[in-house]
């Protein structure tokens, strides 16, 4: 039977200060996306948040695309990937989604092949962006979990995802 051990204050903070940096750098030295994922899952596990995280979302995007997934196909699988998918959004990441497509789907209680349909309309539609082969990251303009200035930085390289038009023009 395995013993549970709390971590003093000072070597917790200094294991995950070192798990998030293997993890800042991964993609220098190659790291596999499994260990990645293995990494952040570790971080979660040893820093649970002490008070309740905050996603920001724009409402007038948010509203736009609920109305893109509902006019699409499979909106309810869609919904329910794009709500858990705002769930995995890494704090001060740059908007990237720690979770792999099988905890996206097992969130958002959808077939594995289901969420991936999901993932590819939500990009489709403009509200993920693609940045490695199953890792995706949100449009800034969406949503955002981090320090606001850092959304604004994120947002300069990113466009918001529709458009309402008014009478012909946007």
């Amino acid at each position: 039977m395995a013993k549970i051990v709390r971590f003093k204050t000072k070597r917790r903070d200094i294991v995950l200060a070192g798990l998030q940096l293997a993890l800042d750098f991964s993609d220098h030295v190659g790291l596999e996306q499994v260990a990645k994922d293995a990494l952040s899952q570790c971080i979660g596990n040893l820093a649970p948040p002490e008070s309740w995280g905050f996603i920001m979302l724009n409402p007038d995007q948010q509203r736009t695309v609920i109305k893109a997934i509902s006019d699409g196909p499979q909106p309810l699988s869609t919904l329910k990937v794009w709500n858990s998918v705002i769930s995995f959004i890494a704090y001060d990441r740059n908007g990237e989604i720690m979770a792999s497509r099988n905890q996206i789907a097992e969130a958002a209680g959808v077939l594995p092949a289901d969420a991936t349909r999901a993932l590819s309309r939500l990009v489709d539609i403009g509200v993920l962006t693609r940045i490695a082969r199953g890792r995706y990251q949100v449009n800034p303009f969406v949503a955002w979990s981090g320090p606001l200035h850092k959304r604004e930085l994120a947002a300069k390289d990113s466009k918001p995802v529709l458009v309402a038009m008014t009478g012909g023009k946007a």
